[in-house]
């Protein structure tokens, strides 16, 4: 049976994921790469998938667990092809005082941050914003207010290396007390689902499961639509390659998250390597230990 995003959750009331911050912004999506594959990820995305089907469970990729703490580990490197980089932590972790923090947001990030309904939305919005300039700034070995973050006004957003021109698309997702972060060299999309008073789908791990998977590559396909068979995304492997027809090839990878909570990532191009921060060292991706 086909699942159709718009159909398949119309009867469900809406969990808290990247949808959810996306109506705390209210603001459209959008995801880019780097200049030739921009193009290409565009032209893929214009049309709607045709029937989808599983390449297959896909090797899981190496993990390499690094402790989240306020000293960015010097030696890594902005991700190249096959890398991934995703930090996940809680919604008052700051990595520097919050005045100096604070004195890194761009005008319209400021604006954006007084915008939101409520002081709580408004820390999470900042928080993750001085994060994620932290982490660029250490990446490309820069003062983290310099960066010129494009952003789409939804959390996903794009940055060039200001001496070599390499980018890197950065994606942000919220999920309860969480915040993940997701920084890769191509297109990506992340999604975080935490149940909620009234929403069914977090009640059945096989039907938050399979929509948070699905979520992952709506969302970075800019919500194209995607005509899959619900059956492809209730597999138990955490790594899955889908060929989503003129979409290309797509990999997604589930996140551990505590208790009720789930997560995934997709991408553009198949993954042989994520650094992880935020998770436990010695089982970072085993799902019963996160």
């Amino acid at each position: 049976m086909p699942l159709e995003l718009e159909s398949e959750l119309a009867s469900a009331a809406p969990p808290v994921s990247k949808h959810a911050r996306d109506a705390d912004s209210g603001n459209p999506r959008a995801a880019d790469v780097d200049e030739a594959s921009a193009h290409a990820s565009v032209e893929r995305i214009a049309q709607p998938a045709r029937i989808a089907r599983v390449i297959a469970s896909a090797a899981a990729p190496a993990f390499v667990s690094h402790p989240l703490t306020r000293h960015y580990p010097r030696s890594l490197a902005a991700p190249r092809a096959g890398e991934l980089h995703l930090w996940r932590f809680r919604c008052e972790w700051l990595p520097v005082p919050v005045q100096e923090g604070d004195s890194w947001l761009s005008k319209t990030e400021r604006e954006r941050a007084r915008l939101h309904p409520n002081a709580a939305l408004r820390k999470r919005f900042i928080v993750a914003r001085v994060v994620a300039r932290w982490i660029v700034g250490n990446l490309f070995d820069c003062e983290p207010r310099s960066i010129d973050l494009l952003d789409d006004g939804e959390e996903k957003l794009r940055a060039r290396h200001p001496h070599d021109g390499r980018g890197i698309v950065i994606d942000i997702a919220y999920g309860g007390i969480w915040i993940v972060v997701g920084i890769a060299s191509t297109a990506l999309g992340l999604s975080v689902i935490a149940p909620s008073p009234g929403n069914a789908i977090g009640e059945l791990p096989e039907a938050s499961r399979r929509h948070v998977r699905y979520s992952s590559l709506c969302n970075a396909l800019r919500h194209a639509p995607v005509d899959l068979d619900a059956d492809l995304l209730l597999s138990d492997a955490t790594a899955h390659a889908f060929d989503l027809a003129e979409h290309g090839r797509w990999h997604v990878l589930d996140l551990p998250m505590p208790g009720k909570i789930r997560a995934a990532v997709a991408l553009a191009q198949p993954v042989t390597q994520v650094h992880t921060f935020g998770w436990p060292k010695a089982s970072a991706f085993d799902p019963a230990n996160a």
